[in-house]
């Protein structure tokens, strides 16, 4: 018989850093300001930590848990108490964080999800429970006898190395890096500004050849910080499979663990961006219809089932971990190499701007320029690689191009929600048009869309899914 139990003490450390991590810009604003540096300032800091603290054990003492074999029950709230129960057959996936100092003590935090759970958060948090409470649930949604260990296969393992050159390919970092001066801009004293603006000048005065090695300093810290946070994340990357469950493990100072039903897969992504393309390296992702994902690449969320492996052995890894797909490469019909006109045209209309551009500044006219370049040059890149392959009865995969990145999403048909067709009273004459295909994925809706492909293509991939 299950009992009632409260959550193991460490949790305690985990409300209050979760309290403090709400307050951390109000905290960062009052440091770059000056304000912490006065007694009355670090006085405040300490009665807000300590009141933050009491909120901590607040929570600690009015939440708990119990696991029954026929579902989960969270109890929590003194005045206003609440139950959350969560029969085992409705959870969709259990994601699992070990941070470095949860290790000597055999605990760990559990993230529960269902599928029809918040958007915002995970339908059940346990903070910090031992390892067998893990086990417990697992064993109950196998429908198997509570058992002490779970052997397990690892299938595939990411090595030192090839969290290197991921880290080195990383492409998010120029995106972090943006981010990262806008919050200058907005948040640093303008004195502070100007004395680099003035630094930054003196170096432009002094040569190019300084230029370059500072030019060259500043590629090595990016690429610094880019390893830095790839070894962070993806140390030890493993994934394995059990029976119909897959598990995911990463990470250094805070493991995370993620355990996947395989029939809630809705489908497989794999992205190539156009530097790991000339090394012939790839990125497989899953697509789920949940909360699992993470930030990846450009902001977008993303659950990686292999972060980084080679082409030539990719369909064999895809093989060996989910045999049950048998994944091939696909031969993709590409439909719209006749159609690079409809993908530029919007994008010329920008030329007679920029002569605007020139006669208001130099700088800012050229900077128009390459914007318009690169506009053109990524919409070549979509109106060369856009394709699509119905490989059996009941899959198709659909290639688009996301900036530098070619992406092959596979699904199977009874995951596709809807087809939309769409067209205008221009293209109509000419039987071109676009097609949609939605899927449910993360919190909503994938959606994959191939553009200006006739309407012969657009009937056949509805006739698909019609099927």
């Amino acid at each position: 018989m299950s009992e009632r139990k409260r959550f193991h003490p460490l949790a305690i450390l985990i409300y209050w850093v979760q309290a403090v991590r709400g307050w951390l810009f109000l905290f960062f604003i009052f440091l770059i300001n000056g304000g912490i540096a006065t007694l009355f300032g670090a006085i405040v800091v300490g009665i807000v930590l300590v009141l933050l603290l009491f909120f901590a054990l607040g929570k600690y003492f009015s939440r708990s848990y119990e696991v029954t074999p026929q579902k989960m029950v969270i109890y929590h709230g003194i005045i206003r108490k609440k139950e959350t129960d969560i029969p085992y057959h409705r959870m969709q996936t259990i994601k699992q964080r070990q941070w470095f100092f949860f290790k000597p003590f055999h605990v760990t935090q559990l993230l529960i999800e269902t599928a029809g759970g918040n958007e915002t958060k995970a339908e059940a948090s346990l903070p910090a429970v031992k390892e067998e409470v893990l086990r417990q649930i697992e064993a109950y949604r196998q429908g198997d006898q509570v058992e002490e260990e779970t052997a397990e296969t690892y299938d595939y393992q990411v090595t030192n190395g090839q969290i290197f050159l991921f880290g080195l390919t990383d492409l998010s970092i120029l995106a972090s890096l943006f981010a990262f001066l806008v919050l200058i801009d907005e948040l640093i004293p303008e004195k502070w500004l100007e004395a680099a603006t003035t630094t930054a000048e003196s170096i432009l005065r002094v040569g190019w050849m300084l230029t370059i090695a500072v030019s060259f300093l500043i590629i090595l810290l990016v690429a610094g910080f880019s390893l830095l946070k790839n070894f962070i994340q993806y140390y030890n990357f493993r994934v394995s499979r059990y029976q119909q469950t897959l598990t995911i493990e990463s990470g250094l100072f805070e493991r995370k663990t993620q355990k996947i039903p395989l029939d809630k897969i809705q489908g497989i992504r794999i992205r190539q961006q156009l530097l790991r393309k000339l090394l012939g390296i790839s990125t497989v992702e899953l697509m789920l219809a949940g909360g699992q994902e993470v930030k990846g690449e450009g902001g977008i969320t993303k659950l990686y089932l292999l972060p980084i492996v080679k082409q030539e052995n990719l369909y064999q890894m895809l093989g060996a971990l989910l045999p049950e797909w048998k994944m091939q490469e696909p031969d993709l019909q590409f439909v719209s190499r006749n159609s690079l006109w409809y993908f530029w045209r919007w994008n010329i209309l920008w030329l007679p701007v920029l002569a605007g551009f020139f006669w208001f500044n130099r700088w800012a006219g050229i900077s128009a320029v390459v914007l318009v370049l690169f506009l053109l040059l990524f919409s070549w890149f979509d109106y060369q690689y856009q394709g699509y392959a119905i490989q059996t009865k009941s899959r198709i995969c659909i290639q688009t191009y996301e900036l530098w990145t070619s992406v092959q999403t596979f699904v199977e048909r009874p995951k596709v929600q809807a087809v939309t067709e769409q067209t205008t009273k221009w293209l109509y004459p000419k039987q071109i048009g676009h097609v949609k295909l939605f899927v449910k994925a993360g919190q909503g809706t994938e959606t994959m869309q191939l553009r200006y492909i006739k309407k012969e293509v657009i009937q056949e991939i509805k006739a698909f899914y019609e099927s």
